[in-house]
Parts: C-alpha cells; structure tokens; sequence
C-alpha cells in the first residue's frame, strides 16, 4: 500500500467547542475495508518488512491480530462499532424492569426526604423542651417573687 492508503481512515471532525481536551488529537477510526486491506499487506510481507508496514501506517501489530480474528470471526463489520465497556441496550429491560428501577429511585428519594424532615422535628422538639424549661424557671422565678 502506498501513502495514499490513508484514504481508508476515517479523518477527526474538528470540534470548536472550547473545553479542558479541545486542543488534544481525536481517536483515529478506520474503515472495514481499510482493516482488511492493511491485514491483507500484512500478511503478505516478508518477515522484516512487516514492521515497515505497522511503522508506516502508525499502527501496532495487536491492532493487525484483533482485526485478524475479527475477519476470521465474520465480526468485522459488527466490531468496529462497539468498543470498550457494554452496556446491555435501553430495549433489552423490560417494561416492568424499567418501572421497578423508577420506583426504586422514588422510594430513596423519599426516604432521604423523611429522614431529613425527622431530623429537623427533633431539633424542634429539642428547641421547644428547652424553651418549656426555661419557661418554667420564669415562673418558679416569677412565683417566688410574688
């Protein structure tokens, strides 16, 4: 393959967006049939030229086993798109499923809610039992003078 090979990579988008990563390099992303051309080449170069090709390319020989294996598979196509920790898909839960985790969300929410509130009446009961206290005194005081 020759320099113009890199026509099967998919290029970066250019983000405008200002934010701590704007003035970073975006992941390269390559076609399937850029993956199937560069293990194709790969293979069919002699034992010292293989790491030429892996140079040229800025590539590493794991990502040549993984699409290897991926072509091997018959998951090629399929692969490409899913990468690093999966998440079981929206549709995958069921309805009830779904109503169980909300009610589930609601049910912390209010037991946070109580909680806070119980916190808040004992500390009324508290301010109340020290001010009967003193109330009382006031008027022990208030008898005695009298």
């Amino acid at each position: 393959m020759s320099k113009d090979s890199k026509a099967g990579q998919s290029e970066p988008v250019d983000v405008v967006a200002a934010g701590p990563r704007s003035g970073r390099a975006a992941r390269r992303t390559f076609t399937t049939e850029f993956k199937r051309a560069i293990v194709a080449e790969y293979d069919a170069a002699p034992v010292g030229a293989k790491g030429a090709v892996l140079r040229r390319e800025r590539l590493y020989d794991s990502h040549v086993q993984e699409w290897r294996a991926a072509i091997e598979a018959g998951t090629l196509d399929k692969s490409s798109a899913v990468r690093g920790r999966q998440r079981p898909a929206k549709s995958a839960r069921s309805a009830e499923e779904v109503r169980i985790a909300e009610l589930e969300r609601q049910v912390a929410r209010l037991e946070a809610e109580a909680a806070a509130k119980d916190g808040v009446i004992a500390s009324k009961q508290a301010a109340l039992d020290v001010l009967g206290k003193g109330v009382a005194f006031l008027e022990a005081l208030s008898s005695k003078n009298a």
